[in-house]
């Protein structure tokens, strides 16, 4: 059986335990079921379930899929993290210093935390990379690759922290000055706009810093000042196209939802099944808008370009997920909203986004797609595993607020910060040892494809030049400067080619000191088989 199939039978397990309390309750004789023992009984099943289909789905025959896996794995991952570390530190702000306080305060209070975290995220970077010297910190200057796996996954987690901290900060003034839906929806440039101007200051400075001393840019330097910007690029794709998809929202349904992005249980449920595909018609035509720039506008735009891609991936996201959320309310929960929902939610929306994820790569595995369909393919799918996060980040979100309300030990607030630092604690160290080093392979099989594609184009066009060139130059003509810069495209490519072998030789050092310790493991083995086997024939004689 496929393993996209087996994602159905987890859904089917929890659906049908969350019906046994009411078909108990129609049955007169029958034994009355406790909720809590449902509710065991569904998380059992159900995690069951769910493990086994996420290992088949990692290892997956057909490779693309398991990649796939990977990545929305990955970004699932890193939201739940990021959403419990910064709800934690957002409990507290808003139980000891936002609790009746005036709206300009509370203004000034969420973005002095969201400006907080953006500046935490330029030196934490710095200092994974060296760029900052920290005594007691060893950044691994000998291994760029375990220095790379941890500029990685911090960056992702404080990338993530930070964007729902410009969310949050940005969805309160949106709120607080947009009446009307055209207002929300123009509202979402202002975001944009902040934080890219505050992204080329932090720019400007970090070339500064990197030029200090040598002026030049060392390669952990380059690292840090790369990964610091597509950070801030996936920090502007989550505010942006909140504020978005909420004036989307409002438009549709007449509300405009809080700065969680919640609505009122009694507006939630009357919500109609056409609103609700209206909001998922709105994320796919902008998705599809995305592929056609993809494939017909090859034209780039620093920074921007990268940009507008984030926000229209995760305006999709966000429009898949608000659009099934209508629709599970309105057709199922109703008003009685909760975990129960929430989980059901997510398990939807994470089997939608298998099979749509499924389609696509079956579609891309076809040998005469082109490279830029190839790449619009590839975008869609990253924006799906986006999708997935957000649909459980919702669920963590209600999860941890539930948990923390039933304990009595501790006021709410410091439960809730305290159960995110002992998950995140657990979660994220196991994210980066197991997790990140598959996503930093995934990445770099991709650019190597992609880099293989561009080198055929490239050589393509410089065929054709050459050709058109000698057929228009005169037959007598000194060639020096033609000479000159087929030498130096030659230094080029065997330098290209120095580099990779390089990288294949580290790799053969590490597999010969592998195979090193499995043959000293192999021959204490033998000796201890040599043993038992003399022990046995002393015990038979």
């Amino acid at each position: 059986m496929s393993p996209l199939w087996r994602w159905p039978q987890a859904v089917v397990v929890f659906l049908a335990m969350v019906c046994l309390d009411s078909v108990s309750g129609e049955e007169e004789k029958a034994p009355k079921v406790s909720k809590v023992n449902v509710g065991i009984s569904v998380m059992l099943l159900g995690s069951i379930g769910f493990m086994m289909a996420l290992f088949e789905l990692t290892h997956c025959y057909r490779k693309t899929m398991a990649m796939y896996s990977w990545k929305a794995i990955s970004a699932t991952i890193s939201i739940f993290s990021a959403v419990l570390i910064f709800q934690g530190v957002n409990g507290l702000v808003e139980a000891y210093i936002l609790e009746g306080a005036s709206e300009s305060t509370e203004l000034v209070v969420v973005f002095a935390h969201m400006l907080a975290w953006f500046i935490a995220l330029q030196f934490l970077l710095a200092i994974i990379t060296g760029v900052m010297p920290i005594k007691g910190f060893n950044p691994r200057f000998d291994n760029l690759e375990v220095m790379e796996a941890r500029l990685k996954t911090f960056a992702i987690l404080l990338g993530h922290i930070t964007g729902f901290a410009a969310i949050h900060a940005f969805a309160v003034l949106q709120n607080q000055v947009a009446d009307t839906a055209l207002e929300a929806l123009a509202f979402a440039f202002l975001p944009w706009v902040v934080i890219f101007v505050a992204g080329r200051l932090t720019d400007s400075v970090r070339e500064r810093i990197a030029l200090i001393g040598d002026n030049k840019k060392e390669k952990h330097e380059a690292m840090w000042d790369d990964e610091t910007e597509e950070t801030e690029d996936d920090v502007v794709g989550l505010a942006v196209s909140f504020c978005f998809v909420q004036g989307v929202r409002f438009a549709i349904g007449g509300h405009l939802p809080n700065d969680e992005g919640d609505e009122p249980n009694a507006i939630e449920a009357n919500h109609t099944t056409w609103e609700a595909g209206l909001l998922v018609f709105v994320g796919v035509v902008l998705a599809a808008i995305e592929i056609l720039r993809v494939i017909y506008i090859q034209h780039a735009i620093p920074r921007l370009t990268c940009q507008l891609k984030n926000i229209i991936a995760m305006t999709f996201a966000w429009c898949l997920f608000y659009g099934t959320d209508w629709c599970l309310a309105a057709r199922l929960f109703g008003e009685q909203q909760g975990m129960t929902k929430q989980v059901s939610q997510a398990l939807c929306v994470t089997i939608f986004a298998m099979m749509m994820i499924f389609c696509l790569e079956v579609i891309q595995d076809f040998k005469h797609v082109d490279h830029t369909i190839d790449e619009a393919i590839r975008a869609v799918i990253n924006a799906i595993g986006i999708l997935i996060g957000v649909a459980w980040e919702k669920a963590f979100d209600v999860a941890v607020a539930e948990a923390t309300e039933t304990v009595d030990l501790l006021p709410a607030q410091w439960s809730k910060l305290l159960l995110s630092v002992c998950l995140a604690g657990m979660v994220v160290p196991a994210w980066y040892r197991h997790i990140m080093p598959n996503i930093l392979l995934i990445e770099a099989e991709e650019e190597g494809k992609a880099l293989d594609v561009t080198e055929d184009l490239q050589e393509a066009h410089a065929v054709e030049q050459g050709a058109t060139r000698s057929l228009q130059e005169p037959l007598l003509q000194s060639g020096s400067g033609s000479e000159e810069a087929k030498l130096r495209e030659a230094c080029e490519y065997y330098q290209k080619k120095i580099a990779e072998l390089e990288k294949d030789v580290r790799r053969a050092d590490e597999l010969q000191q592998k195979n090193a310790v499995l043959e000293e493991s192999m021959a204490g083995i033998s000796s201890q088989l040599a043993e038992l086997q003399s022990v046995a024939d002393k015990l038979i004689n």
